[in-house]
């Protein structure tokens, strides 16, 4: 069956054509015109429509090369459907870091937008009616905050059984169970009836080569599983599922020495990191798990204000599973993550 036109930005991108095409935002005080960059691979066979798109902060360097690279990788003559990758939704975050926009909120909260509405609410009406309401399936790629390095694993939300299911395809090592609660885009993303992927890996500003290979491969492991790219034999991997994940919070100011590593299974009460004073006094303060779990994440800045989030734990209902099944993905790793 062959593919049909897509319009986007009031371009017209026929089957077998490839776009890189500019969407005007919303201006600035200088008048500077800012644009969204938009890659469009319109394959000659007819199929659904994913969309992978990085940047809603603007500082996730890892999901804009993870973007950018799938679209280099990917032959129109082998599509089938269509494939929409933005490096970069936020422009004016990347461009003016590390403000996010000009009224200071974030561009998640501004979904599902307004044409008449604030700076942020007219750039999240653009990309629903433009982008979203042409998408069959998204991926978001995410990376931890700054300083935040986080475990790569797959978000989605466990009620859309299509997304869950996408999520395994994925093959990260971890898939984590969010609420709708509170996140406007993936409020509209549900409305629109559009599984959603969060796939979140590396922290901010930073590149992280396995975190990239990873995520190049789970959205093409994705693309062939809803039939866009021809099905090809891959190593199974068996993520585990959480549905409970939690900072540990600095009690303390001072400096931070962690005792674990990305990935390591901890026991509840065990010791993984210490808070001393920088200027030299004896006191030095201990800092214990408050569960059994996994460490997914970790602040990698040594100097810690108190309030500061600093490690970041998954509860699974298997947490002997959860050691052995990211102890093999770990092996399998060119620069192993755990220590």
């Amino acid at each position: 069956m062959g593919n049909k036109k897509i319009n986007i930005c009031g371009t017209n991108v026929h089957p077998g054509e490839i776009a890189n095409l500019a969407l005007p935002l919303p201006e600035q005080y200088s008048c500077a015109p800012l644009y969204m960059p938009i890659k469009v691979i319109n394959g000659s066979k007819g199929g659904p429509c994913l969309v992978v798109f990085s940047g809603l902060r603007g500082n996730e360097l890892n999901g804009l090369e993870i973007a950018n690279r799938v679209f280099k990788l990917i032959d129109a003559n082998q599509v089938s459907g269509t494939i929409i990758t933005i490096p970069v939704m936020n422009v004016y975050g990347l461009t003016h870091y590390p403000a996010t926009l000009p009224t200071g909120s974030d561009l998640e909260r501004c979904f599902p937008g307004n044409e008449k509405g604030s700076y942020g609410e007219r750039i999240a009406y653009l990309i629903t009616e433009e982008i979203f309401k042409k998408a069959d399936y998204c991926i978001e790629l995410q990376t931890g905050a700054l300083n935040h390095n986080i475990l790569p694993q797959v978000y989605c939300n466990f009620d859309n059984k299509k997304a869950k299911e996408l999520a395994k395809i994925f093959r990260s090592p971890v898939v984590t169970n969010v609420s709708l609660e509170g996140n406007h885009l993936r409020q509209t993303t549900e409305e629109l009836h559009i599984p959603l992927l969060v796939y979140q890996a590396g922290e901010a500003m930073r590149f992280d080569e396995n975190a990239i290979e990873l995520g190049v491969n789970g959205v093409k492991n994705v693309m062939r599983y809803i039939d866009i790219l021809e099905k090809e034999p891959v190593h199974e991997v068996k993520p585990i599922f959480s549905r409970e994940e939690e900072w540990v919070i600095a009690h303390k100011g001072g400096i931070l020495h962690s005792k674990v590593n990305l990935g390591q299974t901890i026991d509840n009460g065990e010791i993984i990191g210490t808070i001393s004073d920088p200027f030299g006094a004896d006191l030095v303060e201990p800092i214990r798990s408050f569960q059994k779990g996994v460490v997914v994440g970790i602040n990698t800045a040594p100097l810690i204000h108190e309030g500061l989030a600093i490690f970041k734990i998954a509860s699974f209902l298997d947490d002997d599973k959860a050691e052995t099944i990211i102890e093999e993905w770990d092996k399998k790793q060119p620069d192993s993550y755990i220590g």
